[in-house]
């Protein structure tokens, strides 16, 4: 998937689809890189790495050899994790990565982005509704994912805490839509005929999905509508 406009870049690839040169990577990502364990982790891991500078460059006018991805922690002040950036610009970059797929953003705004390979996660990471809603789905792994996504995107942008997942509630009502001839639309989905649906909106981020087989992904923009 590929999405761009004049403020944001965002890319869902397969891994095969993107090119992990090592040669990119700054000194202290490759030392992260280094303790990975799993081949297919620090493939992940490179490949995603890589995709975050091809979105900033298309962004900056640039090529993928000149964004440098830098990381600092806001809380602690180490340069060893945290959030990523691009050196010398106020552009907004994030990514992920999950075995199989990696994604990554740019934007002239806060954002955030996510991709997991589907499967369910403990209840403690849901709001009450949220655990409500994911039990009565067919399919709970799919449902959860889908919730988890979006509060990963979130935090990424800056809203919430991953540490207090289950107050980061993604459920919003569902509301039905006139027809053209003044009929009520059929619900098309589990999460219609239960009232409530994964969020488009929270607060000023405004969030994407993103689907494959056995992935999801969301992003999450300021301003994005």
């Amino acid at each position: 998937m590929g999405t761009e406009t004049s403020s944001e870049v965002v890319r869902f690839a397969p891994l095969s689809e993107v090119d992990g040169d090592l040669g990119l990577l700054t000194a202290a990502e490759l030392a992260r890189h280094g303790r990975l364990i799993a081949e297919a982790d620090k493939q992940a891991y490179a490949a995603a790495h890589v995709l975050v500078r091809e979105c900033a460059a298309e962004l900056l006018g640039t090529t993928r050899d000149e964004v440098r991805i830098v990381q600092r922690c806001a809380r602690c002040g180490k340069t060893e994790h945290g959030a990523p950036s691009v050196a010398g610009s106020t552009l907004r970059v994030s990514l992920s990565h999950t075995r199989g797929y990696v994604a990554a953003v740019a934007a002239t705004r806060p954002c955030g982005i996510d991709v997991e390979t589907v499967s369910r996660g403990p209840d403690r990471a849901l709001s009450p509704r949220e655990a409500a809603w994911v039990a009565g789905q067919d399919d709970a792994a799919y449902a959860f994912t889908r919730l988890w996504v979006r509060k990963e995107a979130l935090v990424k942008a800056g809203h919430g805490d991953m540490a207090a997942a289950q107050r980061i509630d993604v459920l919003v009502e569902q509301t039905g839509t006139h027809g053209k001839h003044g009929e009520m639309a059929q619900a098309r989905s589990d999460q219609a005929r239960a009232g409530l649906a994964p969020a488009e909106q929270v607060g000023d981020l405004g969030l994407v999905e993103w689907s494959d087989v056995g992935f999801i992904g969301a992003v999450a923009v300021h301003g994005l509508r």
